[in-house]
């Protein structure tokens, strides 16, 4: 055997080796963008199907369209968890004070969680749900401060998951979930920066919304500065589920 022949065989394996691999990373990206495309799809269809019931439940109770779908989404992983599929409960509200059908739970005291006839059923109960005293302090935020409402949550004990918030922030702004209600996307600068702006530039600020502090509003006027203002402080400090008792 010639040494040119032995060095056509070698180019041969070689080559078609080199093919291979490229097919099998071609092979693997068309898998992985198939699985991203439907991922995808899940999120749309989700969104389109309850964002009217999300604005329902913003025009009644003052809950953002926005943190609402966003919540719905993370918590029951865009409507396929088992408990979304099985009991329609697309936050995981326990069944605290509740008479209906219960899902989940135990003879030996395991609290279950609560069994709806539809998905729309649990969106009305979890906006009835943050109706509940430990969250009033978010009320004064507006519906378009999508960010302070997700960090709001979290400190108000809705959530022990520290990103919690981020995670929120991510799905709305991934999905431009702030303009159901007609907001815009928030630059998410730190607070320092913003303050540095004038009042009057009309800038969107992210951050807690400071509240005016009104038992010191006179003090404020001989200080000669502008209506005092406090951050936010919430009801409740600590990790507090969000299954556990809406007290």
């Amino acid at each position: 055997m010639s040494l040119n022949f032995e060095r056509k065989i070698i180019d041969f394996f070689s080559i078609n080796k080199q093919i291979s691999h490229f097919c099998l990373i071609f092979m693997v990206f068309c898998t992985f963008s198939a699985a991203s495309q439907s991922r995808q799809a899940q999120y749309l269809d989700y969104i389109e199907r309850y964002k009217q019931v999300a604005l329902e439940q913003e025009r009644e109770f003052g809950v953002p369209a926005s943190i609402t779908l966003a919540q719905g989404i993370l918590e029951s992983s865009v409507g396929q968890s088992k408990m979304a599929r099985e009991a329609n409960n697309h936050f995981g509200i326990k069944a605290y004070h509740w008479s209906g059908e219960v899902y989940g739970g135990d003879s030996l005291g395991t609290v279950g969680y609560r069994k709806y006839g539809a998905p729309e059923d649990s969106f009305l109960d979890h906006a009835k749900f943050l109706k509940g005293p430990r969250y009033s302090v978010l009320y004064e935020l507006d519906v378009t401060d999508y960010r302070s409402w997700a960090q709001g949550l979290r400190d108000c004990g809705y959530a022990e998951d520290v990103n919690y918030p981020s995670k929120l922030i991510s799905i709305i702004e991934k999905y431009e979930l702030y303009a159901l209600n007609g907001g815009k996307r928030l630059d998410g600068r730190p607070t320092e920066q913003v303050e540095e702006e004038s009042e009057d530039t009309g800038s969107s600020r992210w951050y807690h919304r400071k509240r005016r502090n009104r038992t010191n509003q006179q003090e404020a006027l001989v200080e000669h500065s502008t209506e005092h203002q406090e951050s936010f402080t919430p009801l409740r400090q600590g990790r507090v589920s969000a299954s556990a008792d809406n007290d």
